[in-house]
C-alpha cells in the first residue's frame, strides 16, 4: 500500500480494464479498455464542452490469437475522444494480422502506429493487451498444473531471465529455476 496521501483533490481518472478469454475453438481473445475522465467541466473545440465525469477517452481493443500468439484478428473502437477525427485512427490496426506477440512487438506497434501514423492511446492498449496475452495464454497449461518440468523451466529461462528485478541472473528467484533446471537435466 502506499503512504496516506497529502489532501488532495482528483482533477484526472484514467481507467485500464483488461480481460483474457479463451473461446471454445480454442483461440484466445484480449480485451482492454481505457477511459478517462476528468473531475471538472471544461470547454472543448469539437464537443463543446466536456462534462465532470464524462469520457474524454473512451476506447477499447480486441485481439483474438492462437496459442501461439498469432494476431488472427483485431478491432480497435473510439467512442469518445476530444476531437471527431480521432476514431479513424483505428483503421490501419487490421495491419496487425498475422502479427505474433512476441519480444519486440511494441517497437512493430510504434513502427506501423507511432508519431502522426496512429493514436498514441490506442497503442498503449496493444502494449498492454501483450502483457495480458501473456499473463491469459502462458499461464493457462505451463504454470498452473505446478509441474516443474522441462519443458516449464527452459519456457521460464527463455521467456523471463533478466526480464526484470525478480527474474534477473543470480537472484533469488532465477537461482530457485535454475537448481530445479540442473536437477532435472542430472
Amino acid at each position: 500500500m502506499l503512504s496516506k496521501p497529502a489532501k488532495r483533490d482528483i482533477r484526472h481518472r484514467r481507467r485500464f480494464i483488461g480481460n483474457g478469454y479463451h473461446r471454445e475453438d480454442g483461440l484466445w481473445d484480449i480485451e482492454v479498455f481505457l477511459t478517462d475522465k476528468k473531475s471538472y467541466t471544461f470547454n472543448n473545440r469539437d464537443r463543446g464542452y466536456i462534462a465532470a465525469g464524462e469520457p474524454l477517452h473512451e476506447m477499447a481493443i480486441r485481439l483474438t490469437l492462437t496459442s501461439e500468439f498469432e494476431i488472427i484478428d483485431i478491432e480497435a473502437v473510439i467512442n469518445q475522444s476530444p476531437y471527431f477525427i480521432c476514431p479513424t485512427a483505428v483503421e490501419k490496426c487490421h495491419l496487425l494480422k498475422g502479427e505474433f506477440i512476441k519480444p519486440g512487438f511494441n517497437k512493430r506497434v510504434l513502427k506501423l502506429f507511432g508519431g502522426a501514423k496512429g493514436c498514441r492511446h490506442i497503442n498503449d492498449l496493444l502494449a498492454y493487451a501483450a502483457t495480458l496475452s501473456f499473463q491469459s495464454i502462458n499461464h493457462n497449461d505451463s504454470l498452473e498444473d505446478k509441474k516443474i518440468n522441462l519443458e516449464n523451466l527452459t519456457y521460464i529461462k527463455e521467456k523471463f531471465v533478466n526480464s526484470c528485478y525478480t527474474y534477473r541472473e543470480g537472484g533469488e528467484v532465477y537461482n530457485y529455476y535454475q537448481e530445479a533446471f540442473e536437477n532435472i537435466l542430472k
